[in-house]
């Protein structure tokens, strides 16, 4: 009986150990297929996790924000407003401010990366987009978009622009720019004032107030030169409140070089084309109290059948004298014309009012000869052309004296 019980033990014991094994193989493929560090852990002692410690998981970093001033979609804003863009909880990477046609306004980052503020001024009437980017501690990337609108100028800075586009003038004529409002920063709007030649010019801007510039070349203009000028203003600060809003472009060609030579001491005037002596022509001045002005003038007009009358100038001798070919040379009224009541002066003797006059031929001639924009250069007087005020007498200046006027040094 004790030997049928040690033998009928032993099958069981075998079994309880294969179950022990099955148990201990299906554990350790449950293990390796679907347990995790976790689940070992959380029975601290049992086998090989005998002391593990759970290791707790890591808070997250939360993300930077981003401010921008002025508001999103804000309008109206004042062109001395500040422009700012702040990162908190992380540093800014990414900056930028553009406006609609692609201009980048200009700025700069402070505080360790945290703040970017604009170092360039507003323009007015121009939407601003704003792209900027900032980055936490653990890299993790903050982006902003958003635009805004500034207020329109308070001031216009509109142009009057001489010569006319398209224009065809003599070698003396200047470029002549007028402004609607002061201008107070007049380095600024010079520099926006670019002229172009197709010829090689040395030339230069003069200012005779805020409100008037001019261009000249040290000499007379080549003949037969294309010039470009683009006033470049949109955009530009002039002070006090004025600012550019568009730009414009003006073409001109200078023609053939005919420039006049009167000497009243011989009572002739020798006109030159393209360097050359031309015509020789006989002529009469402004007699005592009525001097014709010596210096460079510019054609400024061409008119015919002027009446020059007393009353034009306060002369008390009445007349009435009407004259077929006229060129203006000074706002004042000084001609040069046909007068065909001076013949016999003509050559002689100065007896006019201050005009330079001819007969028909020669007025006519020199009429259908002369463009605006020609030199006439007179001598043989005491009284001199102004440089400014009494049409354009920007010759009467020196060269250096004419770039003194510059405000780009």
């Amino acid at each position: 009986m004790g030997r049928r019980g040690r033998s009928a033990s032993r099958p069981r014991v075998m079994g309880f150990l294969a179950a022990l094994v099955a148990v201990a193989l299906l554990a350790g493929c449950q293990a390796e297929s679907g347990g995790t560090p976790i689940e070992a852990n959380a029975n601290p002692g049992r086998g090989n996790n005998k002391g593990a410690v759970a290791t707790p998981s890591k808070t997250p970093t939360p993300a930077a924000r981003i401010a921008v001033a002025p508001a999103k979609d804000a309008a109206d804003i004042k062109l001395d407003s500040k422009v700012e863009v702040t990162a908190s909880g992380g540093t800014l990477t990414k900056v930028e401010v553009t406006t609609q046609t692609g201009a980048e306004l200009e700025g700069g980052v402070g505080d360790g990366g945290t703040t970017w503020t604009a170092t360039e001024e507003l323009v007015p009437s121009t939407t601003y987009n704003v792209e900027a980017e900032a980055v936490n501690a653990d890299g993790q990337r903050t982006t902003a978009s958003q635009t805004f609108t500034t207020a329109g100028p308070e001031k216009v800075l509109g142009t009057d622009i001489m010569p006319l586009n398209g224009s065809t003038v003599g070698v003396g004529m200047p470029i002549v720019v007028k402004f609607t409002q002061s201008v107070k920063d007049r380095a600024a709007v010079e520099e926006r004032l670019v002229v172009e030649t197709s010829k090689p010019v040395e030339g230069s801007w003069h200012w005779f107030n805020s409100r008037e510039v001019h261009y000249r070349p040290k000499t007379y203009w080549p003949s037969h030169t294309e010039v470009t000028l683009n006033v470049n203003t949109k955009g530009v600060n002039a002070g006090d409140g004025a600012w550019g809003i568009k730009d414009k472009v003006r073409k001109f060609t200078v023609g053939r070089s005919v420039v006049s030579k009167v000497n009243l001491k011989n009572h002739k005037m020798k006109v030159y084309v393209d360097g050359k002596l031309a015509r020789t022509i006989p002529v009469t001045g402004g007699m005592d109290g009525w001097e014709t002005r010596s210096g460079t003038k510019v054609i400024l007009e061409k008119r015919t059948n002027v009446l020059f009358r007393n009353e034009a100038i306060g002369e008390r001798e009445h007349y009435r004298l009407t004259s077929k070919w006229a060129l203006r040379v000074t706002w004042s009224g000084e001609f040069l014309h046909t007068a065909a009541w001076s013949t016999g002066a003509q050559g002689n003797s100065n007896v006019s009012h201050g005009c330079i006059g001819m007969n028909t031929a020669n007025s006519d001639w020199l009429w259908h000869n002369s463009k605006v924009g020609d030199p006439v250069e007179t001598t043989g007087t005491k009284v001199r052309m102004p440089i400014y005020g009494n049409g354009f007498g920007d010759w009467n200046m020196s060269w250096g004296a004419w770039k003194a006027g510059s405000a780009l040094k």
